[in-house]
């Protein structure tokens, strides 16, 4: 199910206040009780939230959402950081860019240069960027399927073999002493090889993932070159 824009908007509150009555929704939204209803009843079934009497509740943890529906929550401030970002881009570089719902939204804007390629583990990056024509290179490894990413040895071997020359980097998390957190140690190590390999490192995160630490560390943001919130 593809969410419209008010949808995207209840998606966005509901993850962010956990639990939202229709009331609060439709005057939020200047729109009728059961505009709101019937969209809480389809995002129901799309597996977005879950109803009760008079509300909703967030499904589940964030992080447990398939990346299409990450895309759709903060999606504002993602597409905000990417057009950020955008001033350290080239043409000409080679770009390693793991798999994240905020670092997807850089995917459109590398249209607007030429000879980029990009290296990633992230199958759903490297379909957007064959539409585009622009070279990718994409590691083996375990498939995850919520986030459409590649894992584990042979996607570290593969990826240890490169040299960037920038690195986009997504997280879950940023501590209260200023690590950046992912949730899963396989994906904290890709992001680790992205950081070694490559000449500059950028950060971006959105305000709602500072002062959130996950259990696996990637870098410290004093390491980063840049470290963009919005």
């Amino acid at each position: 199910m593809k969410l419209n824009d008010r949808q995207k908007q209840i998606l966005e509150l509901t993850e962010k206040k956990q639990r939202v009555t229709v009331a609060h929704l439709a005057k939020g939204l200047f729109v009728s009780e059961m505009t709101v209803r019937r969209d809480l009843a389809k995002m129901e079934q799309g597996g977005y939230l879950k109803r009760f009497h008079g509300g909703a509740v967030a499904n589940s943890d964030y992080l447990e959402y398939p990346i299409e529906t990450r895309m759709h929550i903060n999606e504002k401030e993602k597409r905000d950081l990417a057009r950020r970002a955008q001033k350290y881009i080239q043409n000409g570089q080679i770009i390693f860019l793991p798999g994240s719902s905020t670092c997807a939204f850089l995917i459109p804007l590398l249209k607007n240069y030429d000879g980029i390629t990009v290296i990633t583990n992230s199958v759903q990056f490297m379909v957007m960027l064959s539409k585009m024509r622009i070279r990718c290179i994409l590691s083996g490894g375990e498939y995850l399927e919520g986030d459409k990413v590649l894992v584990g040895r042979d996607a570290e071997r593969v990826l240890r073999a490169y040299n960037a020359d920038i690195l986009f980097l997504a997280c879950s998390g940023i501590s209260e002493d200023n690590m950046v957190t992912v949730d899963d140690e396989a994906k904290a190590e890709i992001g680790r090889i992205g950081f070694q390999n490559s000449k500059k490192r950028i950060i971006l995160a959105d305000r709602s993932k500072l002062g959130i630490t996950y259990p696996h560390n990637i870098c410290h943001t004093s390491e980063a070159d840049d470290l963009i919130v919005i």
